[in-house]
């Protein structure tokens, strides 16, 4: 999809909810990165083999489980979503 694009900025965003009878919450976390032109690792799924987080030379599916999830940006929105409910911590 995004092989003539010349810009190859992204961002990977994540929001999570929770709802209660005191009301919603919901967290945002956006990870920047860059897109590489040619498929990349065998790991994950989607756009994983595609996706370079900033500050990483390789692609999410590059990486193993681990690493992954120490950049992933759904991690991070759990992790935020956990200190805002006070769970976890």
């Amino acid at each position: 999809m995004a092989a003539g694009v010349s810009n190859r900025r992204a961002a990977a965003t994540t929001a999570i909810g929770y709802a209660d009878e005191t009301g919603v919450q919901v967290v945002t976390k956006t990870v920047n990165g860059t897109l590489t032109t040619e498929l990349r690792g065998t790991n994950g799924f989607g756009y994983d083999p595609i996706f370079v987080p900033h500050g990483h030379h390789r692609t999410y599916a590059e990486m193993s489980s681990e690493e992954k999830n120490a950049v992933s940006h759904r991690r991070l929105a759990v992790d935020e979503l956990r200190k805002a409910l006070n769970v976890f911590n």
